[in-house]
């Protein structure tokens, strides 16, 4: 807030919950107060935000042919597809504006992909738009009998019109929450910057993502009980952005964790602890810088299935055995949520050691025994009567990652 800002004492309290993000700050509680206020991160040579900046600056100044913009970037392709799209015409050497339209009009501060969604209350005789929500966002939020929430007011979505980027809601009085199901599989295209240990190896680099919206769960306030299911029936979203990624080498994986069902779950489990830590330590939403496991290859990508186990899923999005003929080769991805990377992953890799380290003091400092959704996720009752610790397995994994070394970055 804006407390304290002119010299004079301020307070300001922290209620935590269970989730990851507030227990890591609980526990080390140096990290919040002996940190600098902030820094906060984007890449200005992200090519849909550098887009957009030239687009504004065109309508302030014309460009000159030969004139760069920034660091890095000529500015000839850029003009030359303004050009082309009729907002910026050439005279001879000089690039100017040329429509009524004021760019920046057109320019979310909240996103870089175009295209929001319209949210329409549709009790409103006059079909009230009452929200916009990004193209990014929209998939896991607006799909059809998903409860939308604004101001605190719940609504629920009725339809969703997909080409026309609009959804279709009411008030509504349910008792529960929805919560998409979001199947994420990952292809490497290029590594940018790779350091290796003899257990581990942490990689920098371009990837492919698909995302599936298989269907969502209807989960009760205050007890957080799933009471039921539904379908989403949805395009698959794909996009190319940046990633860090953690590898355990096959020797060293299956010396510590003999079984592909124990090394699965520990990789869940590492994955959800480094998530949260990683976004609190870039600044960033956990929205922002997603998390997946899979092999990088595209071949399978893993999720927790309703037993509470991992599972391994192939391409179309069907259950595989975890003993199936193939390498298993798993890797923990945390990556940009937006087309292009919006800068997040480099910084990301070269603070790895710091995103693992302080995974592994959120996950061993917990109270639980066997897990919990404070460190490595919920963990059903019935692992906990057979003393089944997705805990410990997730804590043998981040164990091996630590042992890679702070990596030093070099360009492909």
């Amino acid at each position: 807030g804006r407390a304290g800002r002119r010299n004079r004492t301020s307070l300001g309290v922290l209620v935590a919950g269970s989730e990851p993000l507030d227990q890591y700050i609980v526990r080390n509680p140096e990290f919040f107060l002996g940190a600098s206020p902030e820094h906060a991160r984007i890449d200005p040579d992200q090519l849909l935000v550098l887009l957009d900046h030239v687009r504004c600056a065109a309508f302030e100044l014309p460009f000159h042919a030969d004139e760069r913009f920034g660091s890095r970037h000529p500015l000839g392709q850029f003009l030359q597809y303004l050009g082309d799209e009729g907002v910026v015409h050439r005279e001879g050497d000089t690039w100017h504006w040329a429509t009524d339209a004021y760019p920046a009009n057109a320019v979310s501060l909240r996103s870089v992909a175009e295209g929001n969604f319209l949210v329409v209350d549709q009790d409103h005789d006059s079909r009230q738009v009452i929200a916009e929500v990004d193209f990014s966002s929209a998939p896991e939020t607006l799909y059809p009998g998903a409860i939308y929430m604004l101001q605190a007011a719940p609504y629920q979505v009725e339809s969703l019109d997909w080409d026309g980027r609009k959804a279709y809601v009411r008030p509504t009085r349910a008792d529960y929450y929805t919560d998409a199901i979001v199947y994420t599989r990952l292809k490497i295209l290029e590594r940018f910057a790779e350091q290796a240990t003899a257990q581990a190896r942490v990689a920098h680099g371009e990837v492919h993502l698909v995302r599936r919206f298989a269907g969502y769960k209807k989960i009760r306030y205050y007890t957080h009980e799933n009471i039921g299911y539904g379908n989403i029936n949805l395009p698959d979203q794909e996009m190319h952005t940046t990633s860090a990624w953690w590898e355990i080498r096959p020797g060293e994986l299956e010396r510590a964790l003999p079984s592909r069902q124990m090394a699965l779950d520990g990789f869940l489990g590492a994955a959800y602890a480094m998530h949260h830590v990683a976004a609190l330590q870039m600044m960033s939403e956990t929205s922002d810088l997603g998390r997946a496991v899979g092999d990088g290859d595209g071949r399978w990508f893993a999720t927790q299935g309703a037993n509470g186990r991992g599972q391994m899923r192939d391409v179309s999005g069907e259950e595989i055995a975890p003993d199936y003929q193939g390498a298993f080769r798993p890797a923990v991805f945390l990556y940009d949520n937006h087309p292009g990377g919006i800068g997040l992953s480099e910084p990301l890799y070269e603070r790895q050691a710091g995103v693992v380290q302080g995974a592994l003091e959120l996950v061993e400092r917990c109270d639980c025994r066997y897990g919990c959704p404070s460190c490595v996720g919920p963990v059903l009752a019935s692992d906990e009567e057979r003393g089944y610790s997705p805990r410990a397995l997730a804590i043998t994994v981040l164990g091996l990652f630590a042992a890679a070394p702070e990596p030093a970055y070099r360009s492909a």
